[in-house]
């Protein structure tokens, strides 16, 4: 697959703040809200929808590179998208969400994953 690449200055997760450090009271307030999120599989599929509908330079240079766990990076943007949640802050409370309820985001991504790749054949040919 031919990986596409955009400045980050393109990507939508930067401006909503996936790179941002927080600490103190914030920290803790977006950290309820990751479980907040995947503990609802239907309010994970509609944000990781919304990511592949909304960021399309983040989704173009994110989900081309075959080598990044894109099931993670769509979980995490998902959350940022959901709250402005930093990336890391999602992988930090991310074992606290329920087992069962994980293993059902992760297969929620991974159909969403499908669904761009097959919008997007021209970008994903030799993934599909």
């Amino acid at each position: 697959m031919e990986r596409i690449y955009h400045r980050y200055e393109y990507w939508e997760c930067f401006k909503n703040g996936f790179f941002k450090n927080v600490s103190g009271t914030e920290k803790k307030e977006l950290a309820k809200k990751v479980i907040e999120l995947f503990e609802n599989p239907k309010l994970t599929e509609k944000f990781m929808q919304k990511v592949i509908d909304e960021w399309q330079y983040s989704c173009e240079h994110n989900l081309t590179n075959i080598a990044l766990n894109r099931v993670a990076w769509l979980g995490q943007s998902a959350c940022c998208l959901y709250a402005k949640i930093p990336y890391q802050i999602t992988m930090e409370n991310w074992r606290f969400v329920d087992e069962n309820k994980r293993k059902i985001a992760c297969e929620i991504a991974e159909k969403i994953i499908k669904e761009y790749e097959t919008k997007n054949k021209q970008l994903c040919l030799n993934i599909i």
